[in-house]
């Protein structure tokens, strides 16, 4: 187990690289200028585990009264590091050094202008006057910093690039780069080293892309930067903490990161027991050339897994959300059909009659004993085979398909692999005991390996436990392979827990966290900060409410507009704090109510979905 080599970069008394444990963070949501508020936040914050604070400044004022937060702090003993959050005003990054032991600026809006989404041309010669003013104001306050033995955040976010880089290389991963680098070249040349970096997004595929294009760049250019993980907007309760767990649990277990904030709309606080965990669950192991595996699975399946459901009834078929159809079939009488929740394949160990009535596109696992008694019940049943016994039992098997499970080294042999690449019914289990990121990579690796076009289903068996804990080391271990495209489904064995249904639905949200199938209204949402605008916890509280059977769209709900417009640019609908009680509409990136009194936004939300023929009654 190893992270990717780094620096150490000093942040007050905490030293942060790959020589030192992942630190972890929050940030306040409170009003900057009221003192009290910040330092009571920050001392929850702390006590909770928290290595680091993160402050809003949105302007210069903001920024002196860091000094007097600063203060308050270390009178009453605590001496965790400040670190201010900069947006569009480089003076307040310059006071703000002056006072707190980091911070952070946006390449997106430190120098260049708020982005306004508009195709912009620049020649190669206005593109390098605006480099060489990045250059000198950047500078300017990087002697500043090393003055004041202060470190540098350049976080860079997917929903706030400049119209300059977004015109050269669009909203996208590489744009995201090319926007850190510049900053980043003026550190080395500077000499200035005390520097963590981070790329974010709210679409966890994007923030994944991002940082392994990112360190792919600092490994050609001999950078070796700390890295910050987030997911910018993750929202609140399990959807926060999954979509969390994917993004920033597949690139600790590839060995990136140094500090990570997990940013959920709740109170600060209740993110560091998440991130605690999160670093405890993953296993970091880093590697430099990394087998280029083909990701071809947009729409990965789901087994349901009812191995401990003794007897099948309407209440168990309900549960896998299988209804009574209209049409009914003359012998078997009622039939089943599948509502948008229904998994593709259900494995169980009960045979009854219920299964005559699923739909002929639904598949019931068996055990490959069971396989004839099956039959009987469904014609579409198909045998579960340990690997190890596929080579003398696989020829004699009947099915449309047949699943090979491999679970240890042992059994991936000469023989097996001739069989596998006989057969064209085999879809391939991966079922490890150990069921770790690494591990599967390693596995899916020896399948591309030998040749094999098979279809992979990713199988995870856990004994039951805390839920919470359960949920985010399996988001942890298989989201970065969904996000990567390399799983034909998944599947989900929670050994004791008494309600199936937990693994469905923890599969549901690791796919649509991934971003390969939408099973519900994804809300994306920000945790809040000083500039957020309204009460943000009850505003997502009441969209959710409000929209949450809209299951085809993604809504944003956003403190304000910093990164809100770009953020929730790939959102369907955007609701964004305006101040004074008072929301902005948006449909996509375009801004199409202004003003709205918060009591009416809701309705009105709803009159622009219908407007837009997206509305459906609950």
């Amino acid at each position: 187990m190893k992270r990717r080599e780094t620096k150490q970069v000093q942040i007050g008394t905490l030293v942060m690289g790959s020589d030192h444990p992942v630190r972890v963070q929050s940030m306040l949501n409170t009003d900057t200028m009221n003192t009290e508020a910040c330092v009571e936040q920050a001392i929850r914050i702390i006590e909770a585990g928290g290595e680091l604070v993160r402050i809003t400044a949105p302007g210069v004022k903001e920024a002196e009264n860091l000094k007097n937060i600063h203060a308050e702090l270390r009178r009453r003993g605590y001496t965790v590091p400040l670190s201010a959050d900069i947006h569009f005003n480089p003076e307040a990054a310059i006071t703000a050094a002056r006072y707190v032991e980091k911070v952070r600026i946006n390449p997106g809006n430190f120098v260049d202008k708020r982005a306004t989404f508009k195709t912009l041309t620049y020649t190669d010669e206005e593109y390098a006057e605006e480099l060489q003013r990045l250059r000198e104001k950047f500078t300017a306050f990087l002697d500043v910093c090393r003055e004041h033995g202060t470190a540098v955040r350049i976080g860079t976010n997917h929903g706030s690039l400049s119209d300059r880089t977004m015109s050269r290389y669009g909203n996208t991963p590489a744009g995201m780069v090319e926007a850190t680098m510049e900053y980043l070249r003026v550190c080395r040349d500077e000499a200035f080293d005390n520097v963590v970096i981070s790329l974010k997004s709210s679409d966890c595929r994007v923030m994944v892309e991002a940082v392994r294009l990112l360190v792919r760049q600092m490994e050609k250019e001999g950078m070796h930067y700390p890295l910050h993980l987030g997911v910018t907007e993750a929202g609140e309760g399990e959807d926060g903490r999954i979509r969390s767990a994917v993004g920033i649990g597949t690139l600790l277990n590839e060995g990136l990161g140094d500090t990570i904030r997990v940013s959920l709309t709740e109170e600060p606080e209740r993110e560091i027991p998440v991130a605690r965990e999160l670093v405890a669950c993953c296993k970091p192991c880093y590697r430099e050339d990394v087998p280029r595996l083909e990701g071809r699975f947009s729409r990965p399946l789901i087994v349901a897994d009812i191995a401990g459901v003794e007897c099948v009834d309407e209440q168990v078929t309900a549960a896998l959300d299988f209804h009574v159809a209209a049409v009914n079939d003359p012998v078997y009488g009622d039939l089943l059909k599948g509502g948008h929740l229904a998994p593709e394949m259900i494995y169980t160990e009960a045979l009854g009659p219920e299964w005559t009535k699923l739909p002929d596109t639904v598949k019931v696992i068996v055990p490959h004993e069971s396989i004839d008694v099956a039959h009987v019940y469904n014609r579409n049943a198909v045998a579960l085979v340990p690997a190890g016994e596929y080579p003398r039992v696989g020829a004699q098997l009947e099915g449309s398909e047949i699943l090979v499970e491999w679970r240890e080294e042992r059994d991936w042999t000469p023989e097996l692999v001739e069989c596998l690449r006989r057969d064209e019914r085999v879809v391939l289990v991966l079922n490890p005991s150990r069921p770790e990121y690494m591990v599967y990579r390693r596995m899916l690796e020896t399948v591309a390996a030998a040749g094999l076009p098979t279809r992979v289903i990713l199988r995870a068996e856990l004994p039951s436990g805390n839920r919470e804990q359960v949920s985010l080391y399996l988001a942890s271990q298989l989201g970065g392979l969904f996000l990567d495209r390399l799983g034909y489904g998944i599947w989900l064995s929670v050994k004791g827990e008494k309600d199936f249904s937990f693994g469905l639905q923890l599969s549901r949200d690791i796919l649509q966290s991934a971003g390969v199938r939408r099973y519900k209204t994804e809300f994306i949402s920000c945790p809040g900060c000083g500039r957020t605008l309204y009460n943000l916890q009850e505003s997502v509280a009441r969209v959710k409410k409000a929209f949450a059977h809209l299951n085809k769209l993604k809504i944003a709900v956003m403190g304000c507009v910093v990164n809100g417009p770009g953020e929730m640019g790939d959102a369907d609908y955007g609701y964004v704090g305006a101040g004074n009680g008072k929301v902005n509409l948006f449909k996509g990136k375009q801004l199409v109510r202004v003003g709205i009194p918060e009591g009416e936004a809701i309705e009105a939300l709803k009159q622009l979905i219908a407007e837009n023929g997206d509305w459906v009654d609950a």
